[in-house]
């Protein structure tokens, strides 16, 4: 079956299938709009090497394997080490059965894969981080992963709805080798609670915080107060960004978030 029937049958049926037959609903993945998003980068890219962080049922794995497609040399790298043991196997189970043949599987935490990784001089023209949802966890893997793509490639963060990861993000945009290449949006909430956060709040924080003094307004305001506009952009799902020059920044280099 190829990779495009497979993901139609996936979220057709809501189902998957791991290596025993047995079928399991679908749970814990990116949507279809979420992994056209990706494919779509991969593609417009001509990207050849990537490398994901976290797979459970491959619904990522194979809309980046799909948009892969006939690039010459082209190598996915997954790591996930709850694949076997949580996961049953499906998600490389479905990369099988749509008769994928140039992934790899690292079976560990990304805190000990990655740095072997960078060690073995690997790189990488695009990253998907969907692992550990924990604001340290996913910075760690940021960390890494910056050093492992090559100018020029992206990487996709998903869940930025998480308080955790959205945080993290922050920090991630203030580095100045990065910029934002565009993000999925989440579903639009209505509500008077909706109208008086989305048009009062922001405006009302912004008069406030501009008639005091410059250095106050950060040790009163967190950050998504003092960057309203920043704040809505990452009002998402889902985040790729781009890698535009080498990291050079200064051993001391600092930036608020």
């Amino acid at each position: 079956m190829n990779i495009h029937k497979l993901i139609s049958e996936i979220f057709t049926t809501q189902q998957v299938t791991d290596s025993q037959g047995k079928k399991h609903t679908l749970s814990s993945n990116i949507d279809f709009q979420e992994g056209r998003f990706i494919a779509e980068i991969i593609r417009e890219n001509q990207f050849k090497d990537t490398i994901e962080i976290g797979c459970a049922m491959g619904i990522s794995s194979l809309f980046i394997c799909e948009a892969l497609g006939n690039q010459h040399e082209k190598h996915h790298t997954i790591i996930d080490p709850m694949q076997t043991t949580d996961w049953s196997g499906i998600g490389i189970e479905n990369l099988k059965r749509s008769g994928v043949d140039f992934y790899e599987l690292i079976e560990q935490p990304s805190e000990i894969a990655l740095p072997r990784l960078l060690a073995e001089g690997k790189k990488y023209d695009f990253g998907f981080i969907d692992g550990w949802h924990t604001f340290d966890h996913t910075l760690l893997d940021f960390f890494y992963l910056n050093s492992l793509l090559k100018v020029g490639g992206v990487i996709v963060i998903d869940d930025v709805s998480f308080k955790g990861i959205k945080k993290a993000v922050r920090y991630m945009l203030t580095y100045p080798c990065y910029e934002m290449l565009g993000t999925v949006s989440l579903p639009t909430p209505g509500g008077m609670k909706s109208f008086l956060y989305n048009r009062f709040i922001p405006g009302f924080f912004s008069v406030l915080s501009a008639v005091l003094p410059v250095k106050m307004r950060p040790k009163i305001f967190d950050a998504s107060v003092l960057d309203p506009v920043l704040t809505k952009k990452l009002n998402c799902s889902m985040i790729a960004l781009r890698k535009i020059a080498e990291d050079d920044r200064r051993w001391d280099w600092y930036e608020s978030f």
